[in-house]
């Protein structure tokens, strides 16, 4: 391995602006990476520390893909690391695993600050901004692909690797793991001064809420495995942010540590481990997720190869569609089964709604069928993006001169196959989504609005674009974020209290009685809008110090509150707990938002 160290620098080049990619988008392959192959000389950075980077896409990457950030040794160009030995080795994992792959040099090309040097680079900054590049599809970009911002490990060689120990204990919200590989020895002092800084709170999201939110780097919990690396400061670090406990050595590990949060595990080996043998054994496994915990959560990366899970594509309506079908293993086909449909946001997929909501572990504990829409892959102009899959609803009809209907007809095709394969109750289907699936929630309900008992967009709060299809009551239940988009808050004009009061006529509710409740110690605020029998149906809950997210909690908190209260009778007829709901006439009330301000009011 130490050979890899001293690789010829003949092939280092000066850097060169990035240029904007030049890409080609096949609709009869939509799902595929519309860039591949080897991206040189790619300028990251802040105003003031900047870095070269060389990115690695294989053919047939797909969307939302996972990432890997290799820091080289010093003296070691990205590009001349991606050329040697080890770095072929980990192009041929992305060729294998279809993931993404970079590889950040040190500080022109020569040394890693690893005292912290207040004259140097500040090498963790220029890592997270390398983060944040590539979670960018701005066509602006020199190599822009779709990045799971969840699954991204942190690698690094030699110097590289006390560089990636170091990054990943100050960012250590961005990646969902951390290796290093041949370390140099750092200081207790250093990880001391890391230690102190405040921390991205929200993870792969925005840098919003930074102060507020007060996430000390020596709070937040981080696999890493150090493999022939001296350890002793770092791994005291590491093991007491997780606060870990000792543990049984592996194969992998003679030293082993796992916190409470069993997918946190820190290790250490003497052992060589090759790229695919990391990527195997342990930056393949994690994945980080934004949670009500501080820092995010850590939790295992989901096997889609169970029998619960199955994957389809073939052509619906004419278009190459994806979806995924989770059934519970106590599924009985003589028995009719509810089944809830949840939708993924703008560049993301079916899986990646599966890993960050958990409603397939509500499903298998509660006995119900879900179904995970993948949105097609189409050319966003509007967005400045690369190809990325969307859904044709809400805000973003107008970026399409496509009817709305091909997605509704889509969900609606899905959802009439779901009812031939499987024994579904047809009074219990509901559906939910995130952010621009939040649109294309609340377009389904609007426009298929007797074909679900409830509905539950998070994340977005969209309009209705159209008549309601139907007079029939649909009960919605809407969650947004103190540091989302458009926010939490219930003031006139806003989007949040527009809307609301449009599914509040529809459902005829009285406002005059809106009632308010609390739960997670005040943390999650809760508007409900009731009709004249006192039945909920409308509900919006705003989220303090969370941002753009999907929850577990949420998922749980939807099914057992909401969606399980409502069935819809054959005739059309609402149920709420075995009861009729009767319509009743809606009566509006300005009293349970706030007045815009009165420099907003006059505009």
């Amino acid at each position: 391995m130490k050979k890899l160290f001293a690789l010829v620098l003949a092939l280092m080049l000066f850097a060169v602006p990035a240029m904007a990619a030049e890409y080609t988008f096949n609709p009869e392959k939509p799902y595929d990476g519309v860039l591949m192959g080897q991206f040189d000389e790619i300028e990251i950075g802040t105003e003031t520390d900047k870095g070269i980077a060389t990115y690695y896409l294989p053919e047939g990457i797909q969307p939302w893909a996972p990432a890997v950030i290799v820091l080289t040794p010093d003296n070691v160009t990205a590009k001349a690391f991606a050329e040697g030995e080890v770095g072929a080795q980990w192009k041929a994992v992305a060729d294998a695993e279809k993931i993404g792959v970079a590889f950040l040099e040190p500080q022109d090309g020569k040394s890693w600050n690893l005292t912290l040097d207040a004259e140097g680079r500040c090498d963790a900054d220029v890592v997270n901004e390398l983060y944040f590049t590539m979670r960018s599809k701005s066509v602006e970009l020199k190599a822009p692909f779709s990045m799971d911002k969840t699954h991204t490990a942190l690698v690094g060689y030699g110097e590289g690797g006390a560089a990636a120990l170091l990054a990943g204990a100050r960012y250590a919200t961005d990646f969902s793991s951390v290796v290093a590989v041949e370390a140099p020895a750092l200081t207790k002092e250093v990880f001391d001064t890391v230690g102190e800084e405040l921390v991205i709170p929200f993870p792969a999201d925005s840098r919003k809420g930074i102060v507020e939110m007060n996430v000390q780097a020596k709070t937040v919990d981080m696999p890493v495995w150090m493999i022939r690396s001296e350890t002793e400061a770092a791994l005291d670090f590491f093991v007491n942010a997780a606060e870990a406990k000792e543990t049984e050595p592996s194969e992998w590990a003679e030293k082993a540590y796992v916190a409470e949060n069993e997918a946190v595990r820190i290790w250490t080996t003497e052992k060589e481990q090759s790229p695919a043998q990391i990527w195997e054994a342990f930056s393949s496994k994690t994945n980080r997720f934004m949670a009500m915990q501080d820092g995010g959560r850590v939790a295992f990366t989901t096997d889609f190869s169970i029998d619960q899970f199955t994957l389809n594509e073939e052509a619906v309506n004419g278009e190459i569609r994806r979806w995924v079908t989770y059934v519970p293993s106590t599924y009985d086909a003589s028995k009719e089964t509810p089944l809830v449909l949840a939708i993924h946001g703008y560049t993301a997929t079916a899986q990646s709604t599966v890993e960050e909501s958990r409603w397939h572990d509500l499903a298998e504990e509660n006995g119900f069928i879900v179904i995970f829409p993948q949105g097609l892959v189409r050319e966003t102009p509007a967005m400045g993006n690369i190809p990325a899959a969307c859904w044709i609803a809400g805000a973003f009809a107008s970026m399409f001169d496509i009817d709305p209907m091909v997605d509704v007809n889509f969900i609606n095709a899905i959802l009439d196959r779901a009812e031939q394969d499987y024994n579904i109750d047809k009074t219990r289907i509901y559906a939910t989504g995130h952010s621009n699936g939040s649109m294309m929630t609340w377009e389904l309900g609007v426009r298929q609005t007797g074909r679900f008992a409830a509905i539950a967009p998070i994340g977005s709060m969209s309009l209705p674009t159209t008549e309601f299809s139907s007079d029939m009551l649909l009960p919605t239940w809407s969650f947004m974020g103190e540091f989302d988009g458009s926010g939490m808050e219930l003031v006139e004009g806003s989007a949040n209290v527009d809307v609301l009061s449009a599914w509040n006529a529809h459902n005829g509710t009285d406002e005059s009685k809106a009632a308010s409740t609390e739960e997670f110690d005040g943390q999650w605020k809760t508007v409900t809008f009731s009709n004249a029998d006192n039945v909920p149906l409308v509900k919006f809950t705003g989220i303090l110090r969370t941002a753009h997210i999907y929850m577990p909690e949420q998922s749980q908190m939807i099914w057992n509150e909401f969606f399980t209260k409502y069935t819809r009778g054959e005739d059309g007829t609402l149920y709420y707990e075995g009861e009729p709901v009767k319509a009743s006439e809606y009566v509006q009330s300005s009293e349970w938002y706030e007045k815009a301000p009165a420099e907003e009011a006059a505009k």
